[in-house]
């Protein structure tokens, strides 16, 4: 849980108000939920709601009505690595798509946007990615998302928009998606099943708790216009350490087996990030560690899967 954080009143007004496009999803949820503790006025953008951000006249609707705000998440994508191999246009021209529709509407009411662009961006690399890296997205998904980055780049320079770019390494915790490693692990453990493991086990990841995620994206905000940071931990971890992380917390009966990568994969092998310009810029830094963080996550977990075991 988030500590209590004094809201930002003033003589008994709200002082900000936020407006999150895809605040339905996992970052969102949790991006919503610690704006409200501090006190922020949050708007929301979902298609679970019905709003279409393909249409950008519902949009700049919903904007002119709502205006003023202060500025804009757009967190709101096709979020599905792995799918997106089957599914490239969907992908990339929605990922492309409803940016271009933020950025355009932004332009018009001179409205700041924080963009949540990933570490997918960056491809391989076994050691510390900086923002300087160069971006070598390996799926639909991370090309999309590497090119919606750099259009928000493009709006900075060409029309003096305030956006500020965020990338994000492997968020995990409350509210994420139940198809990625840790729940299926933890699915698996509980029920004493064979816990399945892609390739070797040796594939890395920078996992990095939500709760710090959300603290860094509300820091974002105080970035200059068309900066870029890395929100990571600079630790890599194996699939199989995360493996062997949640066998044990669950005393887990069940047995670790290897299976082969999906013929069409597009993932990423290795990766590891750099938090120092964010350190540098902000003072954000990772506080949750791996044990912490999972624990946190399996005991959001226990609910979702209370009748599992």
């Amino acid at each position: 849980m988030l500590a209590t954080i004094p809201k930002l009143y003033f003589r008994g007004v709200l002082l900000m108000k936020v407006l999150i496009t895809g605040d339905t999803g996992f970052i969102g949820k949790n991006m919503r939920n610690y704006l409200e503790q501090l006190g922020v006025e949050v708007l929301g953008y979902s298609r679970r709601r019905g709003q279409d951000l393909m249409d950008i006249k519902q949009f700049e609707s919903f904007i002119k009505q709502e205006d003023p705000i202060d500025f804009i998440y757009h967190f709101a994508a096709e979020a599905k690595p792995g799918e997106s191999v089957f599914k490239p246009i969907e992908t990339i021209e929605t990922n492309i798509k409803t940016t271009l529709n933020v950025l355009e509407v932004c332009r018009k009411y001179d409205i700041p946007v924080i963009y949540l662009s990933t570490c997918e961006v960056y491809g391989d690399s076994k050691i510390p990615i900086t923002e300087e890296f160069p971006l070598s997205p390996p799926n639909p998904y991370a090309a999309s998302k590497a090119a919606a980055d750099r259009i928000c780049y493009a709006y900075y320079r060409s029309y003096g928009l305030d956006v500020k770019i965020v990338r994000i390494f492997n968020p995990y915790g409350p509210y994420m998606q139940l198809n990625k490693i840790i729940p299926t692990v933890y699915r698996q453990a509980i029920n004493n099943e064979p816990i399945t493991i892609y390739g070797d086990g040796t594939d890395t990841r920078d996992y990095t708790y939500i709760e710090d995620i959300v603290r860094g994206l509300w820091l974002a905000k105080n970035l200059p216009p068309g900066e870029v940071i890395n929100l990571a931990t600079g630790k890599a971890t194996t699939s199989l350490k995360i493996a062997k992380i949640i066998k044990e917390l669950t005393k887990s009966t069940s047995k670790i087996i290897f299976v082969d990568y999906p013929k069409k994969f597009g993932g990423i092998k290795h990766q590891v990030g750099s938090y120092e310009k964010a350190k540098k810029l902000l003072g954000w830094e990772p506080k949750i560690d791996l044990i912490e963080g999972i624990k946190r996550t399996i005991a959001w977990l226990k609910g979702v899967y209370k009748n599992d075991c």
